[in-house]
């Protein structure tokens, strides 16, 4: 293979990874940064155990898999997923960076979802899920957003 076929195929593959999961949601934490700060919104970040946590797979099922839930976070936040799969492959560098992040935030169980600011600052950590669905999981996340412009 010729070397500029091999760039063009690392950077398509490198774009797809990106945004290969759960739709539209980034799955590259440094990617989602720039997005918040050149978007000016806040982040969530997910972070998931996608093929073995039954409270992750629930979450996924109830909440982050509806449009409903999508075309009410689109406005404020950029989504981010971070999974950290056991039977599932993940490329490499995704899981190396993936362990890193979770060690920088101290992450203790799945799933957790912090919102931060684009620096990457967290205002607001949600752990585990026991149901409800999409409404009252955006009205949580309203509520944090909006605390958080008062302080």
């Amino acid at each position: 293979m010729s070397p500029l076929k091999t760039i063009i195929l690392a950077i398509f593959s490198v774009a797809f990874t990106a945004t290969s999961q759960a739709g539209d949601f980034l799955t590259d934490f440094d990617a989602g940064k720039k997005k918040a700060a050149a978007e000016k919104k806040c982040m969530l970040v997910k972070f998931t155990g996608s093929d073995w946590c039954p409270p992750c797979i629930k979450l996924d099922k109830e909440v982050f898999s509806k449009k409903a839930f999508k075309s009410g976070v689109e406005k404020d936040f950029v989504v981010v997923v971070l999974d950290y799969p056991r039977k599932k492959k993940l490329p490499a560098a995704q899981t190396k960076t993936n362990k890193e992040v979770a060690k920088k935030y101290n992450l203790r169980s799945y799933p957790t979802v912090m919102l931060m600011d684009s620096q990457g600052k967290v205002f607001k950590s949600i752990s585990g899920y026991s149901g409800g669905g999409v409404e009252p999981y955006l009205k949580t996340l309203k509520s944090s957003l909006k605390a958080r412009k008062f302080q």
